[in-house]
């Protein structure tokens, strides 16, 4: 369990707190490209990290992010007209950059000075991997982009998809370091009828924590009793709140992987974003939609959520998983999202399955008090991070080797 305090430092992500801080500090994938595919087109109202912001694309195709209030009387950008590279505010004209530069005000006297001299507060972006990415921090501090391996993948190798999730951050984080559940929550087989994969036959996996210079990765390690051989997935957390899971190693996601970034909305919602990418073959969309469940309304809100109880069913129980809810995405948010909006991590009872959480906890924590404290940033933010090697694996090994030695840690990567 964490004391209030602890919990605090990593839950809360506004302006102003340690933590909020810290994540400023990284480039984050703010919303889809597809979201604002049309130069010109009608600006995205969005909330980041607690902040109320728009996206638009402008008349050259570029993509301005600015706080969604116009800096004159505070009316809403969004309503705004996008044209002729910027935005223009309904109520008395103002037009601004993608760069928050003032560019027109035609209800101003003659000779005004509002031009060149007020701005819109702006934030700068990256578009990359189907995703507009934000930096929301110092311009003096703007760090390394994290250019992932994935991100270089020919068109259709790699997808990237977005769901609303209804609690914080760093509990959806959680959900994805914890390889245990996976032979529960995702059990493709009702309880106590005969498992069908390898998480599902060894359902206690022995969890070791290795950490890196972008963090912490770990490996799941399970015995494979049939082929007397050991089974390890091998799973990557990038601070702040990357995980890249590894593929299955069998049929349709032999080579299959997927990372997710789960940004903070607020302290109480997450963006969670995810890309999945296979270097062999394109992405099967339809195929993932089915399999994660991922379908959503115009706001990316689920239609399996927790004001329908996911739809669970219970016969479904009886005869076909041990959820009753059907997605693998949605089976991960129900468990997160029922924790509560905010997980209060002082009445949590911990086990042994629990490790590669706790040790992502104490490191987030460390590295918020750090920055707080005297302006010490994680070395992730650093610029020697070997990107391009980050990558999650799944093995099968002799009970003489070990996950570690069959997935060698890059030294470039080794933790300082």
């Amino acid at each position: 369990m964490l004391s209030k305090e602890d919990n605090d430092i990593l839950t809360q992500t506004g302006q102003g707190t340690p933590m909020g801080d810290l994540v400023r500090r990284f480039w984050v994938p703010a919303l889809l490209a597809s979201e604002v595919a049309e130069a010109d087109g009608a600006p995205k109202r969005f909330r980041l990290m607690g902040e109320d912001l728009i996206a638009f694309r402008n008349t050259d195709g570029k993509v301005g992010i600015l706080e969604e209030a116009c800096p004159h009387r505070r009316s809403s950008l969004a309503l705004g007209v996008n044209a002729e590279n910027g935005v223009r505010c309904l109520y008395h004209g103002w037009k601004f950059g993608i760069d928050g530069e003032c560019l027109d005000t035609p209800a101003e006297p003659p000779g005004a000075s509002m031009v060149g001299r007020v701005r819109a507060k702006s934030y700068p972006v990256r578009e990359v991997a189907g995703v507009i990415w934000t930096y929301m921090g110092p311009a003096e501090h703007e760090p390394v982009f994290p250019d992932f391996e994935w991100m270089h993948y020919p068109e259709g190798h790699c997808v990237p998809f977005k769901v609303l999730e209804d609690c914080n951050y760093a509990q959806a984080v959680e959900g994805t370091i914890d390889s245990a559940h996976a032979g529960v929550l995702h059990r493709e087989s009702p309880w106590g009828h005969p498992a069908k994969y390898e998480h599902e036959k060894d359902l206690s996996p022995k969890l070791e924590v290795e950490y890196t210079k972008y963090g912490l990765r770990y490996g799941a390690v399970r015995n494979l009793v049939d082929e007397g051989k050991l089974h390890a997935r091998v799973t990557e957390v990038v601070m702040p709140f990357f995980t890249l899971i590894p593929p299955d190693g069998a049929g349709v996601r032999k080579n299959r992987r997927m990372a997710n970034a789960f940004v903070p909305r607020d302290d109480e919602s997450t963006w969670h974003i995810q890309w999945f990418f296979d270097d062999t073959t394109p992405i099967d969309v339809e195929y993932r939609i089915k399999e994660g469940g991922h379908y959503v309304d115009e706001n990316f809100r689920k239609l399996r959520n927790i004001d329908n109880w996911y739809l669970q069913d219970r016969q479904m129980m009886k005869t076909t998983n041990m959820s009753g809810i059907e997605g693998i995405l949605m089976q991960d948010h129900a468990v997160s999202e029922t924790q509560g909006r905010i997980l209060d991590r002082t009445k949590e009872h911990l086990g042994g399955s629990d490790v590669a959480v706790v040790a992502w906890r104490r490191q987030m924590i460390r590295a918020a008090r750090n920055f707080a404290k005297d302006g010490t940033t994680p070395s992730v933010l650093g610029a020697d991070v070997p990107w391009s090697k980050i990558r999650a694996a799944t093995v099968r090994f002799p009970d003489s080797s070990n996950w570690k030695a069959e997935v060698p840690l890059h030294p470039e990567a080794a933790a300082t």
